[in-house]
C-alpha cells in the first residue's frame, strides 16, 4: 500500500533559523514536539540550507533534531531524499542537471572569476575560496566589506542572466542563477504535487530571499534575528510574519501566530 501524499510542507533554513549560536540557546525545547506533530498530521518537513549534505547531517545529530527531515536541500541547490541503508540519495535527476549546468557555468565565467580575484587582492582583505567541484566563493572580513564585494559583482555582471551568488553574512558562493533555495524548493514541491498554498518557509539571511517569495510559498516566517532585507520581504505580502524571538523560538512563534490567524479567518 502506497503512502498517502503529504498535506503540507515546512521548509526551514538551518543556521540562524532552526539553530542559534552561543551564547543563545541552540533550539527551542518545543521544536522536536512540533516536528513530530507535523508528521502526525500528514505533513512533512525539510531543511533548505547552504551547508553541504554531510554538514547538515552533522548539525541534525549534534542538536538531536527529531524526527529527521523528509528531505534535505543542501548547498542552496541540491535535493536529497532518504534512501536504503540510512543513506541520502539524489531525488530524481535534479542534482545531475544542476551539476552539469554548474560545470558549464565554471567554464564560461573564467574571465569574470579572474577579475573577481584581482579585485579582492587589490581592493579588499577578503579571501577567495575555491574547492574541488565546488563553485568559487568569498569570505569577507566584515558585513561592510561584503557589501562592497557585492556592489562590484553587480556592476560586473549587470547584463549576465546566468551568474548569481548566494550570500550569508560575510560568506558568498557563486552559482548558476537557475539554482537557488527557491528553485530547488519549487522542484521538491513539483515532485510532491504540492502548491504554494501547501508550503510554509522560514529563513533569516540573504540566501533565503529566493524561497521567501510569495510566489514560492503562501506562508513565510522569519525569526527576530533575520536581517532587515528578509524582514522587509516577509512583511511585504499577506501570509508573512516576523516571529518574536531568535531562531527556532521566533520560528515557532511565527508559525503559531500564522496558523491562529488562518483559523480565525471567516469562511
Amino acid at each position: 500500500m502506497e503512502d498517502s501524499p503529504p498535506t503540507f510542507l515546512f521548509s526551514f533554513d538551518f543556521d540562524g533559523t532552526l539553530v542559534d549560536e552561543p551564547p543563545h540557546p541552540a533550539i527551542d525545547p518545543r521544536l522536536n514536539p512540533f516536528l513530530e506533530s507535523v508528521r502526525a498530521q500528514g505533513g512533512i518537513w525539510a531543511v533548505n540550507t547552504g551547508r553541504t549534505l554531510f554538514q547538515t547531517l552533522d548539525g541534525l545529530a549534534q542538536h538531536q533534531l527529531k524526527p529527521l527531515p523528509d528531505f534535505i536541500m543542501a548547498k542552496e541547490r541540491e535535493l536529497y531524499a532518504p534512501g536504503p541503508f540510512n543513506r541520502w540519495v539524489d531525488l530524481g535527476d535534479w542534482n545531475q542537471r544542476c551539476q552539469k549546468e554548474h560545470r558549464r557555468f565554471l567554464r564560461t565565467h573564467k574571465k569574470f572569476f579572474k577579475r573577481m580575484r584581482q579585485f579582492l587582492e587589490n581592493e579588499t582583505n577578503a579571501q577567495w575560496i575555491e574547492g574541488h567541484e565546488e563553485t568559487p566563493g568569498v569570505i569577507a572580513t566584515s558585513e561592510e566589506e561584503m557589501g562592497r564585494v557585492c556592489v562590484f559583482i553587480e556592476d560586473e555582471t549587470r547584463n549576465d542572466d546566468v551568474l548569481s551568488y548566494q550570500r550569508n553574512s560575510i560568506y558568498l558562493r557563486f552559482s548558476h542563477a537557475a539554482y537557488t533555495k527557491g528553485s530547488v524548493l519549487l522542484e521538491l514541491a513539483r515532485h510532491l504535487g504540492l502548491t504554494r498554498d501547501q508550503i510554509c518557509v522560514a529563513g533569516d539571511n540573504h540566501n533565503d530571499l529566493s524561497m521567501l517569495c510569495p510566489t514560492v510559498a503562501a506562508y513565510r516566517v522569519c525569526p527576530a534575528n533575520a536581517i532587515p532585507e528578509v524582514q522587509t520581504l516577509v512583511n511585504a505580502h499577506p501570509g508573512g510574519l516576523i516571529g518574536t524571538g531568535r531562531a527556532s523560538f521566533g520560528l515557532l512563534d511565527g508559525i503559531q501566530r500564522l496558523l491562529s490567524a488562518e483559523r480565525e479567518e471567516p469562511s
